[in-house]
């Protein structure tokens, strides 16, 4: 699954004007309030977490990432 969440505070008209003219298809986590920020303790955007079957982080990617480093962190995360 993958999940983005609203890092700042913009709100849900502006998200979901971004969505479709982006045409994403994940889910979103809308608050907000900064809740990356503050509950995930964003340094960059965008950061990726990995995240295992058994539901632990087994990879933070703070910044841009290439395709490639992407699928090279995913595939380890889905090996746990």
């Amino acid at each position: 699954m993958v999940l983005a969440i609203n890092a700042d505070n913009d709100g849900r008209g502006r998200i979901r004007e971004f969505v479709a003219e982006n045409d994403l298809q994940q889910r979103m986590l809308l608050r907000g309030d900064g809740v990356g920020f503050q509950q995930y303790h964003l340094k960059r955007l965008p950061t990726v977490y990995f995240i295992d079957r058994k539901g632990v982080v087994v990879s933070r990617a703070p910044g841009y990432q290439s395709y490639e480093q992407l699928e090279n962190s995913l595939q380890k995360a889905l090996r746990k």
